[in-house]
């Protein structure tokens, strides 16, 4: 009786998901991230701080743990649009634009900035370092935002113009792999295993 009733849900699951798409609809599995994939401290639209204290508003971006020097990386080949010296946010920060998308990434918390205005980057290009410039509590930390119009960084609670990143992340650099053309898909903009392209 058992096993009758499994197989009429899997045949219920071939009529609704099709033929084609029934094996991918019964084994799918969330990602899993690589094991050596930079920590999340805080996520979009988190009240928690990179200090593991209450924010006071929504987190306008993510904030990716690493220790200070660590590479920051091109998450998508863009163009550098500004540079940042903001010490009550930001601080030290880089603003790519991905023109094909219409969309602009931040990187604030640097301890240095690498990249050049007008600089062309491709993915995986360092663009600075990791620190605690600005208002990084005193955590060292890369502060990662994707905005859907020019922008400068957001304060907590500015979430106008902003989108969750981690919903076109497409895991860590790798310089072997080939990204998807046509579609956004950011890698983390912390150089996992060391892998990154040289200055």
């Amino acid at each position: 009786m058992g096993a009758s009733r499994g197989l009429r849900w899997v045949l219920l699951g071939v009529v609704l998901a099709g033929a084609a798409g029934a094996v991918q609809f019964f084994t799918r599995s969330a990602p899993v991230p690589a094991a050596d994939a930079p920590p999340i401290l805080a996520a979009y639209r988190s009240l928690d701080g990179a200090n593991k204290l209450q924010r006071l508003s929504r987190h306008a971006g993510v904030d990716f743990g690493a220790a200070a020097g660590t590479p920051v990386i091109a998450a998508a080949e863009g163009r550098v649009v500004q540079l940042i010296d903001y010490g009550p946010g930001c601080g030290l920060g880089v603003i790519l634009e991905h023109p094909e998308f219409k969309r602009y990434t931040a990187y604030c918390h640097l301890q240095a900035v690498l990249a050049r205005m007008g600089e062309e980057l491709p993915r995986g290009r360092i663009l600075g370092r990791v620190g605690t410039s600005g208002n990084a509590v005193g955590v060292a930390h890369l502060h990662f935002e994707l905005c859907t119009s020019a922008c400068s960084s957001h304060a907590d609670g500015d979430l106008w113009g902003t989108a969750d990143p981690m919903k076109f992340a497409a895991g860590c650099f790798d310089p072997q792999r080939s990204y998807p053309m046509g579609r956004l898909a950011l890698t983390y903009p912390i150089a996992c295993g060391g892998l990154y392209r040289e200055r």
